[in-house]
């Protein structure tokens, strides 16, 4: 069983404590501490670029002048719910991907739709497997505890992802999960090995696999599984490679059964302008390879820095990438937190690796930099 203490953010506010910055802290997420924060919204915004957050895997160049452009025309109109538009992206999103309308949920970001399949589909008998460090927030409750009953198995040597080595950990699985590129190692599951997984799962289990960093990799979305009736679950976000992060847009694909057996935990009304700048973001054919391509060249260049400085990383497909330090990766992350710069740090398993997120070409200078210093 797995109880992770570490997301997302905790890492971040982990760092940040460390280097004494509590009063300086920014406004994200902040859960489990107190931060003194102005009481003023300028002054709240203010603390969203007061240092280098390349932590939580947010696109650096935020939404797309498309969806900024539908989002110009809003600020009167946001005092409504705009409660159809869900119905009118779910559509849009299904006749691009081959699918139907009924075959596609929207929410308010994919962390909740990841929740409610645990809850439906994994129990105390049947339980939810995967694998450890990964994006497992929404399979933990109260402690980190899981809210049914999971069954992690950690990473082998390499880091890859072996669903036989999951399949023979938890074979009563009724859930069996797989983030694709892998988060936090941005490793992706051959297409053959999900295949594989599907074929050979127990009767009536679901596999679920969480497509939030797909477009950055050139693996093959599940999708068109989806599309052939699989037992499968596909969630997805605008929050990474379409930068709408504080907009909180996701959705759900998956047969119509499946998304109605989830139904008992129902659907919250998605913010009305993160709708209207997911449709236009969709709407724009030039986003997706053009942010593909700028986020390679930055990857990239980090890992060939990387190598220059004798430092091992992983062979990302993501916006993000793991970065062996060879030391406690929280004492990094705090050391880099003092210069300003704040990262994702380590993961269960990898204590003396940290994930860094891709930013803008002057945020990794400033990552190089403080990064060095740290190690000095």
């Amino acid at each position: 069983m797995t109880h992770s203490p570490l997301s997302r953010r905790m890492m971040m506010r982990g760092a940040l404590a460390a280097a004494g910055a509590a009063s300086a802290a920014p406004a994200l997420a902040q859960r489990d501490r107190k931060v003194a924060l102005p009481d003023d919204p300028a002054g709240m915004v203010a603390t969203l670029t007061d240092a280098v957050y390349i932590n939580s895997n947010e696109h650096p160049d935020g939404p797309a002048p498309a969806a900024l452009a539908a989002l110009a025309n809003l600020p009167k109109l946001s005092g409504r719910y705009g409660m159809a538009f869900a119905a009118k992206l779910e559509s849009l999103f299904a006749r691009q991907n081959g699918l139907s309308p009924d075959m596609v949920q929207v929410h308010p970001g994919s962390f909740m739709p990841l929740r409610s399949v645990a809850l439906t589909y994994s129990s105390p008998e049947r339980p939810i497997a995967y694998f450890e460090p990964t994006f497992d927030q929404g399979f933990l409750g109260a402690g980190n505890a899981s809210i049914t009953r999971s069954v992690a198995v950690p990473l082998s040597g390499d880091f890859t992802t072996d669903p036989r080595k999951l399949l023979a950990a938890a074979p009563d699985a009724g859930l069996y999960y797989l983030c694709n590129p892998n988060n936090p190692t941005g490793l992706t599951t051959p297409r053959a090995d999900i295949e594989w997984l599907l074929a050979n799962k127990p009767k009536g289990s679901i596999l679920l696999m969480d497509e939030a960093y797909i477009h950055f990799s050139d693996a093959q979305s599940c999708l068109d599984l989806v599309a052939k009736d699989a037992d499968l679950l596909v969630t997805r976000t605008f929050s990474k490679i379409y930068g709408l992060a504080g907009l909180r847009c996701g959705l759900i694909a998956g047969r119509k059964d499946l998304l109605d057996g989830m139904a008992r935990y129902g659907v919250n009304i998605t913010p009305m302008p993160a709708v209207v700048a997911a449709e236009a973001s969709l709407l724009d054919p030039t986003l997706l390879p053009k942010r593909k391509t700028e986020n390679k060249a930055v990857r990239d260049d980090l890992a060939t820095w990387c190598k220059a400085q004798g430092l091992r990383t992983l062979p990302s497909e993501a916006s993000f990438m793991m970065i062996h330090v060879g030391r406690p990766g929280a004492a990094v992350t705090a050391a880099l937190a003092k210069d300003g710069v704040i990262i994702g740090g380590p993961r269960k398993h990898m204590d003396d690796w940290v994930r860094v997120s891709m930013g803008t070409p002057a945020e990794m200078q400033a990552f190089k930099t403080a990064l060095l210093k740290a190690l000095a």
